[in-house]
């Protein structure tokens, strides 16, 4: 889909949203608009997914009910998520389109992804995240591959992890490695949806 079909097949998931918020509290309010502007480009831009690193006390909400709310706003998107990391301080998580995710998977070099990185065969959204939640906790770092749900073209992944003999020529967010075209295409339909996505609440 296309941004203008994405904020067509969106709308009536956006009133009946809108309609929900009217019925909670401030601070979950609060949070639920930040939320949408987040993922703005999973809801409209065609983004496979959006990383969010939440600290404690964000927005007055106890801590321990983030992955409440953040359920509750992925239900009303039709979207799902998935906890990577949560400690004491902050939650790492990610909000998904679950066959995009399943779709980038399959188009991701096999060589790089099973026999360069050891990512299990068969994988599918929720197996990846699990592998890709482990290797963050036991390495206390984030895997870079990530950007493979995060919805970068893969040549920018793989350059960036200095999987792909690309030269990296400059940055639209993230670092672009070879033609920067696609690239350039792929920030500027994350921007739009997110400018979308001001107007939506602006107007709410």
């Amino acid at each position: 889909m296309m941004s203008n079909d994405l904020l067509t097949y969106q709308k009536p998931f956006f009133l009946n949203w809108k309609n929900k918020l009217g019925s909670v509290d401030v601070s979950q309010d609060s949070f639920e608009k930040w939320l949408f502007l987040q993922v703005s480009g999973v809801i409209f831009g065609g983004k496979t997914g959006e990383l969010l690193i939440l600290k404690k006390d964000f927005f007055t909400l106890p801590f321990d009910g983030f992955p409440d709310h953040i359920r509750s706003f992925c239900n009303s998107w039709n979207l799902k998520h998935s906890v990577l990391v949560m400690n004491g301080s902050s939650l790492k998580v990610i909000i998904y389109r679950e066959e995009a995710v399943n779709q980038r998977l399959k188009k991701a070099s096999k060589k790089i992804l099973h026999c360069h990185l050891k990512y299990p065969f068969g994988l599918c959204a929720q197996s990846f995240f699990r592998e890709l939640s482990t290797r963050w906790r036991k390495s206390g770092r984030i895997p870079h591959e990530i950007g493979i749900a995060l919805g970068y073209p893969l040549k920018d992944v793989w350059g960036f992890m200095g999987l792909n003999n690309f030269r990296c020529n400059g940055s639209c967010g993230w670092q672009i490695f070879g033609d920067p075209e696609p690239s350039i295409r792929t920030r500027a339909r994350f921007e739009n949806a997110r400018r979308r996505a001001e107007l939506l609440l602006q107007a709410a």
